[in-house]
Order: structure tokens, then C-alpha cells, then sequence
């Protein structure tokens, strides 16, 4: 190849790779910005039903944390 249809060449794909990085960012963009709504679910479903595991075993009348008995 001689050095101006190399550089053609060259330009061409220096383009197509602008192209695809923006498609790239464009996909990116979107990706975070679903991860951030489905963050927002899931603060939203802690929000809802703030009882932790541990909590529900303590009201069901399962030991919970002690306290030593010469504490008392």
C-alpha cells in the first residue's frame, strides 16, 4: 500500500472506533444509570420491611443477644 491509501485507511478506522466508543459510553451511561434505579429498589424494599432476620427471631421468642448473669 502506498502511504496516502494507508493513511486513508488509517483515518477510517481512527472513525470507526469513534464511533464505537461513543456506542460504548452510550451503553455505559445506561447501565448506571439502571444499577442506580435498582439500588433505589432495593432501599425502597429495606424501607418497606426494616426487620432484619435476627430481629424476627428475637420477637418469636428465640434467644437473642444475652447479657452475662453476673452482670445482674
Amino acid at each position: 500500500m502506498d502511504p496516502s491509501s494507508l493513511r486513508l485507511e488509517f483515518e477510517k478506522q481512527v472513525k470507526d472506533c469513534d464511533v464505537k466508543i461513543a456506542q460504548t459510553e452510550e451503553q455505559l451511561t445506561k447501565l448506571k444509570e439502571y444499577k442506580i434505579k435498582l439500588q433505589g429498589g432495593l432501599e425502597t424494599l429495606e424501607l418497606l420491611s426494616p426487620k432484619t432476620e435476627e430481629q424476627v427471631e428475637t420477637q418469636d421468642g428465640l434467644p437473642g443477644p444475652t447479657t452475662p448473669a453476673s452482670e445482674e
